[in-house]
């Protein structure tokens, strides 16, 4: 801040205004060169705006000089549901007819090896090993007993995962002993039917072989055969099983899949009762072996080449059976379980024979303790009261009824084998059944022996289980523990860390190794799902595997054995134009040139594929250059300036600022920069050397091309006006505006250009872009502009830094500089002068005052 000066004290002038004005008459020049500087900077910032849109242009030419521009193809299907097709730019525009036999199916495979658990011990049976080699996914419900004098191991797989299967049985067969044994030779023929193929068994079974025995080779040998028919490998189609009805031997023949194939059986010259066959949808296998005595039974059922379970080994503490059940549940779940329920096991129930349950009056059942009054009355279970009126009007079935349809939430029933009622939770899972309450009056609970007094016991139930697949594999839940090593799929090597490694993490390698395979995980059935890529069988294990993951996944039973599993895909069957084609994939790029045909159900019709110019994106393109080429053409073309307007070329002053309002100044210097920057477009010559390169470049010709078109004007893209010359010699492209969906809506409607692109994109590519040595339009055109604003470009020289307009500016700035210094030194001197001119009238007046002071002294 300036020093605080006080003038004209003495000689009693406006010292401060009179310095105030000559200095502000000495910042003339300055605020002169301020205007230039500000005009010089809205100069260089109208060339940058051009700049600007001039690479904008550049980018719009890109899009030009692009193949995929004029011949972006589209591929259209008169029916989508069996056909879609996409196409590329090297498509070519035509129709074709084609025709889908048949649809190619990817190889698959899952989770398909069982394993089985015991899960209620019973008839001397403590525990189980070994894998099951049948695929059937049940709850085998086994029971051991007499029958006369022999002894009778029944099995009956309840079905796990499918309602049904479909069960032939067979009549009776001759020659067979008690216990189930061939007493003759068996040979000859059994004939089946599968689906329309014909299967022929051959039977050469000796006497004194189990039926079992015949059972299992006949399962194997269809099993084999229809794998060969269906291109499978390791799948069980059929089980064949032995039936005993208490006095008759004989065969059933149960087709596992429900699907539409069909099973029958035409002949049967092996005398094993085939030859009359009634067919019959079941819940359930049933399957029975049978001895003289219970050793002999036990070393049947673990018999190696058909046992009870084939694989499995039942092991018994006493080295036999013993009568009585056991529950086995089999599956090929990662996580082998079984869902049960929670039961009140009664103690024995009757007094020794059994409880009559159909017998009326509950006095006569059986029961071992009384039966008297005191049972009427109510009883509670889960806390819902069940009344009997009158024991002596009731059957035990009627009264396990009276239960059932209370809504307690349980099922009871007389389990006639361990003498004993039982109440079974409706719900799967541990759960809580009270029974009892201070408020009854009968003794119900007593009588069938359900209190914990009377010796009951609780069997709590549990839920199926599954795995966590992102927990590390050895704590997964998985059925087996995994070992670290290499497994191979399809032949490719992928190493597994149990301890690091969770089944996600195992899945993720697999998917993105080059094995051509897709495995995934199902929580909800608890199994892993492997589709390949293409339609071969999906191999499985090698000699140099050391993990057994594969196993443990039940996608193999030997991991150190390649093996092909699964189900073989199929291949695509298709007609075009008249030409059959076979192929592994639904997705075929190999037929039409730049066609990919996307292949989605098969049928007799004949679809008829349009492959055409997509007009949009060239369309597209060629309106945006417009508009921005438009836009800048406007501003190419600035309106001459009135008298009115050149009012506002001139800078405002500080004081003409002071007398103004805020609104007033913004309003002016608006105006300003609009009209100066006309004014800086109208006088470069520049710019007027842009205008004219432009547009005199637009509409030239191109020599060397081969294709129809050698201008813009070729394809119908001409300068706008239609004979007004006004408009037309401005040069707008197509219409007068800049504005696109105008534009965009022009070029649509322009039969010349959209025809242009239909018919022959690629002569229209052709000239946009190039033909070997020679440059397309778009290319010319970039090279035109780059005159102007690549690197040393005419417009790059004036903008960039440091640039011819720089120079002026720091210029302009010094002169400023060297002004402000010039004029702070001017106030300087004004005030030593006026203050040198105040001491001069200070010592006048003081040499006065004593003049003045003698005078008076000289006329006393």
């Amino acid at each position: 801040m300036d020093a605080l000066r006080i003038g004209g004290i003495m000689s009693g002038l406006d010292t401060n205004g009179i310095v105030d004005t000559l200095v502000k008459q000495a910042r003339i020049p300055i605020d002169n060169l301020k205007a230039k500087y500000d005009l010089k900077t809205l100069e260089k910032n109208v060339y940058q705006e051009i700049s600007t849109d001039l690479v904008n242009l550049k980018t719009d030419l890109l899009s030009l000089k692009l193949q995929a521009t004029f011949k972006n193809m589209k591929a259209s299907s008169s029916n989508t549901s069996l056909l879609s097709a996409t196409a590329s730019s090297e498509a070519s525009v035509g129709t074709h007819t084609i025709k889908i036999n048949s649809v190619a199916q990817n190889a698959y495979w899952f989770s398909n090896f069982t394993h089985a658990k015991l899960i209620e011990s019973g008839a001397g049976i403590t525990s189980i090993s070994g894998r099951p080699n049948e695929q059937i996914e049940g709850l085998h419900n086994i029971e051991v007993y007499q029958n006369s004098i022999i002894y009778i191991v029944h099995d009956r797989i309840e079905l796990l995962n499918q309602p049904y299967v479909t069960k032939l049985s067979g009549s009776n067969i001759t020659d067979v002993d008690s216990v189930g044994n061939l007493s003759v030779n068996k040979s000859g023929n059994i004939s089946f039917d599968y689906d329309g193929n014909s299967i022929s068994i051959s039977i050469n079974a000796l006497a004194g072989e189990s039926l079992n025995s015949v059972a299992k080779n006949i399962q194997d040998d269809l099993n084999n055969k229809i794998n060969v028919i269906e291109n499978s490998t390791n799948i069980q189609y059929v089980s064949v099983k032995a039936e005993y009805d208490g006095s008759n031997w004989s065969l059933s023949v149960y087709k596992l899949k429900v699907d539409e194939k069909s099973l029958l059986i035409s002949s049967d010259s092996a005398g094993l009762g085939l030859n009359t066959t009634t067919k019959s949808n079941s819940k359930y296998i049933d399957n029975y072996f049978a001895s003289s005595d219970l050793a002999s039974l036990f070393t049947k059922i673990n018999d190696s080449n058909a046992g009870l379970i084939d694989g499995v080994t039942f092991s018994s503490d006493s080295g036999t059976l013993s009568e009585g059940s056991l529950k086995i549940v089999q599956d090929a779940t990662l996580n082998t379980s079984y869902a049960t329920k929670t039961k009140v096991l009664g103690n024995t129930v009757s007094s020794g024979s059994g409880l009559d349950t159909s017998v009326v009056g509950l006095q006569n059942a059986g029961f071992l303790n009384t039966v008297d009054s005191n049972i009427n009355g109510t009883f509670t279970i889960n806390g819902v009261q069940i009344t009997i009126d009158d024991y002596t009007s009731l059957s035990v079935n009627d009264l396990l009824a009276k239960i059932n349809g209370s809504g307690a939430g349980v099922t009871a029933y007389y389990d006639d084998t361990n003498d004993r009622i039982v109440l079974e939770s409706n719900e799967d899972g541990a759960s809580t059944i009270s029974l009892g309450d201070t408020s009854d009056t009968s003794n119900a609970l007593t009588v069938l022996r359900l209190s914990v007094a009377e010796g009951a016991t609780i069997s709590q139930g549990s839920t199926s289980g599954s795995i966590d697949p992102t927990e590390k594999l050895n704590s997964a839940g998985l059925n087996d523990t995994v070992t670290s090593g290499i497994i191979t799929i399809n032949g490719v090597s992928i190493y597994v860390d149990a301890t690091n490694d969770s089944l996600n993490d195992v899945i993720y390698k697999i998917n993105n190794s080059g094995a051509g395979v897709t495995l995934s995980y199902d929580s909800t059935s608890d199994k892993v799902f492997v589709k390949s890529n293409d339609v071969d069988k999906i191999t499985f294990g090698s000699v140099n595997d050391t993990s057994n993951l594969l196993e443990v996944l039940n996608l193999t039973d030997d991991t150190q054995t390649e093996k092909s599993m699964g189900y073989e895909g199929e291949y695509a069957s298709i007609n075009v134009d008249g030409i059959d084609y076979i192929r592994k994939s639904n997705k075929i790029d190999d037929i039409i040139p730049g066609v990919t045909l996307n292949i989605l159900n098969s049928s007799t019709e004949t679809v008829t594929l349009n492959v055409s110019v997509d007009t949009e994106k060239a369309v597209d393109a060629v309106a945006t250059f417009i508009s921005h080429y438009n836009a800048l053409v406007e501003k190419l073309n600035p309106p001459e300036l009135d008298d009115e307007d050149k009012k506002y070329l001139d800078a405002l002053t500080d004081d003409e600022k002071s007398n103004m309002t805020e609104e007033e100044v913004k309003q002016y210097e608006d105006n300003w920069k609009k009209f100066n920057t006309y004014e800086i477009i109208r006088k470069s010559s520049e710019l007027r050397s842009l205008k004219q390169t432009l547009r005199s470049n637009l509409l030239s010709n191109i020599s060397g091309l081969s294709g129809k078109y050698d201008s813009l004007f070729d394809i119908g893209i001409d300068i706008a006006g239609d004979g007004n010359i006004e408009i037309e010699k401005k040069g707008y492209l197509l219409v007068d505006s800049s504005d696109y969906s105008t534009i965009k809506k022009k070029l649509e409607e322009n039969s010349t250009f959209i025809e242009a692109l239909q018919n022959n994109p690629d002569d229209v590519y052709e000239l946009f872009a190039t033909k070997g040595d020679v440059d397309g339009w778009a290319r010319r055109y970039e090279s035109i502009i780059n005159q102007f604003v690549s690197t040393n470009g005419i417009i790059d020289l004036k903008i960039r830094p440091f640039g011819s307009i720089d120079r002026e500016l720091y210029n302009l700035s010094k002169q400023i500089d060297a002004k402000e210094t010039y004029v702070e030194s001017y106030l300087n001197r004004l005030w030593q002068k006026f203050s040198y001119m105040e001491q001069i009238i200070a010592d006048l007046q003081e040499q006065g005052n004593y003049i003045a002071q003698l005078l008076a002294k000289q006329s006393v």
